[in-house]
C-alpha cells in the first residue's frame, strides 16, 4: 500500500515520529484556540489581549505534548523552549487573525529571536555520542558505524531546518493550520519548500497590519480590521 504523502512528507522531515506530529498537531492548536476563547470570553473585556497570548500558548504546549515523544529534543532559544525532532526546528507561528489573509504577505524576520531559528548555530556539547572513549569492546567495524552516525547527527544539528506551523485565528474562529518546511529570505519573508494544509480553510474578511520592532517571538505585525470598531489591539497580535 502506497504511503500517504502527507505522512512520507513528515516522516522524512521529523523521522520516525513524524506521523505523530502531524496527527497531533491540529488537536494541540484547536485546543489553545478554545482555551484561550474561553478566557477571553469569561475576561469580559473589550479588547482582545487574552486570546492574543494564544502564540506563546501553543509554543509551551508543542513543547509539553510533543516534547514526550521519544525522539523530541527540547531546545532552549532566547529564553524560550523549542521542540525539535531530527535536527529540525518545529515553530507555530499565528500570521494573521482572518482567513484571507495571505501567509506569503506576512514578514517573518520581524525580531532577532525568530531570525535565530534560522541562523543561531545549536549547542553541540550535549548532542554528541558517546564514542571519543576507548570502548574496547566494540570492533573497528562498530567504531566506523559510531563515527558514521556522529557525522551525521552533527550535520543535522547545523543544518538550520525549521519546520513552521502558521495558523489564522481570533477569539471567535480558528482559521487555518498549515505546515512545512521553510526558508527565511533576505527581505524576511519565509519561503516554504512544500505546504500541507491541517485544516479546512474557507474567505472572510481582509486585514491590514503593520510590523512591529522589539525583539522577541511575540513581536511583529498587530492586524487591524480594515471593517468595524474594535479599540486597538493590546495583545501582541496575530504571531508568536
Amino acid at each position: 500500500m502506497a504511503i500517504d504523502e502527507g505522512r512520507a512528507w513528515a516522516l522524512r522531515a521529523l523521522g520516525a515520529d513524524g506521523v505523530l506530529v502531524r496527527e497531533q498537531i491540529s488537536a494541540i492548536i484547536r485546543d489553545c484556540h478554545e482555551k484561550m476563547a474561553n478566557a477571553q470570553a469569561e475576561a469580559d473585556m473589550k479588547h482582545t489581549g487574552v486570546y492574543g497570548q494564544i502564540w506563546r500558548k501553543c509554543l509551551d504546549e508543542f513543547v509539553a505534548v510533543l516534547g514526550r515523544l521519544p525522539s523530541a529534543e527540547i531546545i532552549p532559544r532566547r529564553g524560550y523552549k523549542l521542540v525539535s525532532f531530527n535536527g529540525v526546528v518545529l515553530f507555530p507561528w499565528r500570521f494573521a487573525r482572518e482567513r484571507s489573509t495571505d501567509i506569503g504577505s506576512r514578514p517573518f524576520a520581524v525580531s532577532d529571536t525568530r531570525i535565530s531559528l534560522f541562523r543561531q548555530e545549536r549547542d553541540l556539547a550535549q548532542q554528541r555520542l558517546d564514542i571519543e572513549y576507548e570502548h574496547p569492546e566494540l570492533t573497528e567495524e562498530e567504531r566506523e558505524l559510531l563515527n558514521a552516525e556522529a557525522k551525521a547527527l552533527e550535520e543535522t544539528l547545523t543544518s538550520h531546518r525549521v519546520v513552521v506551523v502558521p495558523y489564522a485565528s481570533n477569539s471567535s474562529a480558528l482559521h487555518s493550520i498549515d505546515w512545512g518546511e521553510a526558508t527565511l529570505g533576505a527581505d524576511g519573508y519565509l519561503t516554504f519548500v512544500s505546504m500541507e494544509s491541517l485544516l479546512d480553510v474557507g474567505s472572510d474578511s481582509l486585514v491590514d497590519v503593520e510590523p512591529a520592532e522589539e525583539e522577541g517571538f511575540s513581536n511583529g505585525p498587530i492586524p487591524r480590521p480594515q471593517l468595524g470598531v474594535k479599540e486597538e489591539e493590546a495583545d501582541g497580535g496575530a504571531h508568536g
